[in-house]
């Protein structure tokens, strides 16, 4: 699978990028949702998840997954946050720390159903 990783925090973004490729999946990495957005238009491959953070400067993940999906009705989307006590997310809102293992189930989920 092809996963963009949106989060604005690079340390957050870089290991969840190296879990994902530990999981042998392709990813794209975005600070933001305007790079995001940059490389959707600019890919020639599909992205199959967009896993992305929900309270970012600017337009948040939100918004972000509103346009992806605006373009990609199939893709998967997955949510994270850092904030406990949850977070209102229409789908799947993966906690920050996230194990290898809880990442690997809701982004093969993910994958197969396109989660909202």
């Amino acid at each position: 699978m092809l996963i963009m990783c949106v989060d604005d925090d690079n340390l957050v973004r870089q290991v969840t990028s190296d879990m994902i490729r530990h999981l042998n999946h392709e990813v794209l990495e975005a600070a933001d949702a305007e790079s995001a957005l940059n490389q959707l238009a600019s890919s020639t491959n599909r992205i199959d998840v967009l896993l992305t953070d929900i309270r970012m400067p600017g337009v948040t993940g939100l918004a972000l997954a509103q346009t992806f999906r605006h373009r990609n009705p199939d893709i998967g989307i997955v949510y994270m946050t850092g904030y406990s006590g949850g977070e209102e997310a229409p789908g799947h809102v993966l906690n920050k720390p996230c194990t290898l293992g809880e990442l690997q189930n809701v982004l093969e989920q993910a994958g197969r159903y396109g989660l909202n």
